[in-house]
């Protein structure tokens, strides 16, 4: 933004409807005209011409000319230098849809690569869709489209940036907030999982304004009453910044400045402080000095420290460690440069142009027309999401879909490291077994154990940024189980899973049809499982029993077997007789502890977190300053046991399980 009054429009956009198509149509040339051919300008004019006459006739609910709407949002396309292609089919994105015109008109006119990326943009017929069956079947189409050519997205969000500015003009106050919400909530995230910083707060913004006007406006009268004159501050700061760098010998680089969004002020309000005091954000105002290289980078983050005291807990290096989607500069907030804290970002060129534009920048046409690939992690989490809607494509399915679409764009990302120090980035809450499956489908299934930070850490460890993760796998047989589920957050490591289990009991069932073996025993909720019985305790029809899992077989015990006392818990599984419910087992627990160290809370609530009912509770009191508590708990699943008494045991020295049984 070049001044403070800029800064006002690109937050508080106004509707003029008094802009001639003509002039809008210029103003996209004078920017395409830096980088494209003047055939290509040409091309730009006829296919303005064509969508013109399309729309000839049609307003929109704003009043203003339909052919106003292509050509605002090809003016937002143009922010980041697209290509032929993608202008074209900005200005027709449309066309399909609302006009006579087909796929194959637009393939014959202007290309199969144009008409590729409208069919990705057609909206799905009303008249087939309630209003949010509708919207999930076009996130679907998108996200397909958009995995084939990213230039897809980059045109959706163009359209979407406009429909947002002009969404007050909607007749209908709930669909005004539901587009309002889908944008904020969908789209916006997208854009920030993409780097398209730019998009992102038109997004943001646009949205916060309709979903919450009077918090937008008290916002921005706050901004402009901290900053004053806000053209002098700025001036200012790039004035003192420029001159101090060149006084250091310094040549080679640029001052810019940015001033901090009304919803990210908003958000930081709500998440971060919990208050209404705007004058608790004290980060309103930054200067972002862009330089050549990353020697410089530093170079400067040292010198800007020689004269102004940094905020040590403020100093982020995006450099050496970057953000998911590419980010990479360095951060420090300073005191003394002006009557608040300033925060100042540095990095490259190729740093800022990735910064402000994120995975377009990879796609900008430049004049060599090289091609820069997509940053890994985009790659694959573009990929992912291709693959939810393959394996989620089917109108009955919405409810899941939704559910994944929450875990995959919603959900905050965790960063873990690999052995070998790779970065992997997974959704919150994920397992150490999510973090098998998503290195590789057999190191899941093929499970054995799992190292985090050196340390072993049971199957439903949840993982957290920073943490190295060692997986241990079974080298000549698969261990999944279908209770394995229960510790899977990310949708491909469960349907990975659960494929495999159904395609396990399929060929189980035919051998074991073929062996004309009648199935007695279900385990896990499997009935197609082989298994032996016990040859010591002889289980049989009406007898309670549990089964064991070895590394070559599974074993059916009855709960009273002596054989129990001696076998570990992490390898017990519930076991009924087929036609019977499922079991439930009750867990008898002695547990000594030292009052003053710890507390009978704690011990409930954690057979409370594992949903571990607690069918009797006792307390007795020992030598002071011990206590005796005998606790009756009924288990589901007995895999649970291993990671209730690794907890148990981690409350303190002094506690002890003096006893334990299961029946």
């Amino acid at each position: 933004m070049e001044n403070f009054t800029a800064f006002q429009k690109f937050f508080d956009y106004q509707p003029c409807f008094s802009e001639d198509p003509q002039d809008l149509l210029q103003d996209i040339l004078s920017k395409a005209q830096h980088y494209l051919s003047a055939d290509d300008l040409e091309i730009i004019k006829q296919t303005y011409e064509f969508v013109k006459s399309a729309h000839q006739g049609v307003v929109r609910l704003s009043g203003e000319p339909y052919i106003v709407h292509p050509l605002k949002a090809t003016q937002f396309l143009m922010e980041i230098n697209p290509d032929l292609v993608s202008i074209q089919a900005c200005l027709l994105h449309d066309v399909i849809e609302d006009t006579e015109y087909t796929y194959e008109d637009i393939q014959q006119r202007f290309g199969t690569e144009v008409a590729d990326i409208c069919e990705g943009l057609v909206k799905v017929s009303k008249v087939k869709y309630t209003w949010e069956d509708r919207s999930l079947e076009t996130l679907k189409k998108t996200f397909l489209a958009m995995a084939k050519d990213l230039r897809v997205i980059f045109v959706k969000f163009a359209d979407r940036i406009h429909n947002i500015q002009t969404l007050q003009y909607h007749p209908t106050e709930e669909k005004k907030q539901r587009i309002a919400q889908e944008t904020l909530k969908v789209y916006a995230s997208i854009a920030n999982r993409l780097g398209l910083y730019t998009y992102q707060l038109y997004l943001e913004n646009g949205s916060f304004k309709i979903l919450y006007p009077e918090k937008f406006s008290q916002i921005m009268d706050y901004i402009k009453k901290y900053l004053g004159d806000g053209e002098k501050v700025i001036n200012s700061g790039i004035k003192t910044l420029t001159s101090m760098l060149k006084k250091e010998g310094l040549t080679d680089f640029s001052v810019y400045w940015r001033i901090k969004s009304p919803f990210r002020i908003y958000e930081k309000m709500e998440k971060k402080y919990h208050t209404n005091d705007i004058s608790l954000i004290m980060d309103l105002l930054a200067f972002k000095v862009v330089t050549e290289t990353v020697s410089d980078c530093y170079m400067i983050l040292g010198i800007i420290h020689k004269y102004y005291t940094p905020l040590i807990k403020k100093i982020k290096d995006y450099i050496a460690v970057p953000k998911f989607n590419g980010y990479k500069s360095i951060h420090t907030t300073i005191l003394g440069m002006s009557r608040f804290p300033t925060e100042i970002q540095i990095r490259t060129k190729t740093m800022d142009s990735i910064a402000e534009y994120g995975v377009a920048a990879h796609y900008a046409y430049s004049e060599n027309n090289a091609s820069v690939e997509v940053p890994v992690g985009q790659s694959e989490w573009i990929q992912r999401l291709r693959q939810i809607v393959s394996d989620y494509s089917v109108s009955v399915d919405k409810t899941h879909f939704k559910d994944v679409l929450q875990v995959e764009i919603l959900d905050k990302s965790i960063f873990v490291y690999t052995p070998k120090w790779d970065i992997k980035e997974l959704p919150f809450w994920s397992t150490v077994l999510d973090f098998a499956f998503y290195i590789h489908g057999d190191l899941g299934l093929k499970f054995k154990s799992a190292l985090v930070n050196n340390q072993l850490k049971p199957i439903s460890y949840q993982l957290k940024t920073g943490d190295i993760v060692q997986i241990n796998a079974n080298k000549d047989h698969f261990s999944a189980m279908k209770h394995w589920v229960e510790y899977l957050h990310t949708p491909s490591a469960r349907s990975q899973l659960l494929k495999f289990i159904k395609a396990q009991e399929k060929l189980l069932h035919l051998s074991q049809k073929t062996q004309d073996q009648t199935v007695m025993v279900d385990v896990d909720n499997n009935r197609f499982l082989q298994y032996q019985l016990c040859p010591d305790c002889h289980p049989k029809m009406g007898d309670k029993i549990i089964a064991q899992t070895r590394k070559d077989e599974i074993k059916i015990h009855s709960t009273t077997c002596k054989l129990l006392k001696k076998i570990s818990y992490s390898s017990l599984l519930e076991a009924h007789w087929t036609g019977d419910p499922t079991n439930h087992y009750l867990l008898t627990l002695i547990v000594s502890f030292d009052q003053q160290k710890g507390s009978i809370l704690q011990i409930i609530s954690l057979f409370s977190s594992l949903s571990i009912p607690v069918i009797k509770f006792e307390v007795k009191d020992a030598i002071f300053p011990k206590k005796i508590v005998t606790i009756v708990g009924e288990i589901s699943n007995p895999r649970k046991l291993e990671y209730l008494f690794f907890s148990l045991l981690k409350q303190g020295e002094d506690l002890q399980i003096r006893s334990k049984s299961l029946s």
